[in-house]
């Protein structure tokens, strides 16, 4: 009886230990990658928000016409603890979708900041109910940046941007990181940027990548392929895959990263 009682103050213990760093992910807090890599999981102090609006059809260029009225003066505003890091809509995949991404170096602290200063812009609310009359759906997912991304510093001037979209598996996120540390650094000179959802569609990866054209982007694709540690660490999380969705974007005249 003895064993028995300390084995289920173990099992306790454990499921307790799970619990609460299943509750701190969930509840935003920074996770740290235990293996061979030992990587933070996220950048610390960056929170993106990424804004996913599908624009009725035949409305995207009044949509954007308005956006650049708006947008670029609020990137400027030094009283907002934000700034807009780009604006993509697509043009290959699904049609009249468009992406607007926000950064806040400060944290949710600056997300809440923001959102507090902005509702009391007149102004900007009536931006918002005007760009909704053009939706037919919208979403917003707080994301971290994965942490072994490269830091994107150079805002190219032309060609095209991909973002790839996973719905992953529950538990399989530490995993995906670990893979994707090594993948990354195979493909440095092309990866954009990384992104895991922290509020809205949970296990929800965002991979951002740039290339010249579509000709430059199977090229590209193509070499990585004939890397076996690539194609080894790609077809090592496959499994963890529910869903994946690819759009090439082009990012607005007006997106700072272009």
């Amino acid at each position: 009886m003895l064993g028995i009682s300390r084995q289920l103050q173990t099992s306790r213990r454990l499921l307790s230990t799970w619990a609460d760093t299943f509750d701190k992910y969930l509840m935003g807090a920074e996770p740290v990658v235990k293996d061979k890599h030992s990587k933070l999981l996220a950048k610390r102090g960056l929170i993106y928000n990424v804004e996913i609006q599908d624009v009725k059809p035949g409305y995207l260029s009044e949509y954007l016409s308005n956006a650049e009225k708006v947008l670029p003066d609020i990137h400027a505003n030094e009283k907002l603890p934000v700034e807009l890091y780009g604006q993509f809509n697509v043009q290959m995949g699904q049609l009249d979708r468009v992406y607007t991404i926000w950064r806040h170096s400060g944290g949710y602290a600056d997300v809440d900041k923001t959102d507090l200063q902005l509702s009391k812009m007149m102004d900007y609310q009536q931006f918002v109910e005007q760009q909704g009359k053009l939706l037919h759906k919208r979403e917003q997912q707080l994301c971290y940046e994965f942490a072994f991304w490269p830091t994107y510093d150079d805002y190219f001037d032309g060609g095209i941007f991909e973002i790839r979209s996973y719905s992953l598996k529950a538990g399989c996120l530490y995993e995906w990181a670990n893979a994707w540390s090594r993948a990354v650094s195979l493909r440095e000179k092309d990866a954009v940027m990384g992104l895991c959802s922290q509020i809205g569609d949970m296990y929800t990866v965002h991979h951002i990548w740039r290339y010249m054209d579509l000709e430059h982007r199977k090229e590209e694709r193509d070499r990585a392929w004939q890397s076996g540690e690539w194609a080894n660490l790609v077809i090592r999380t496959v499994p963890m895959i529910r869903n994946l969705s690819v759009n090439i974007l082009k990012p607005a005249d007006y997106s700072p990263l272009r």
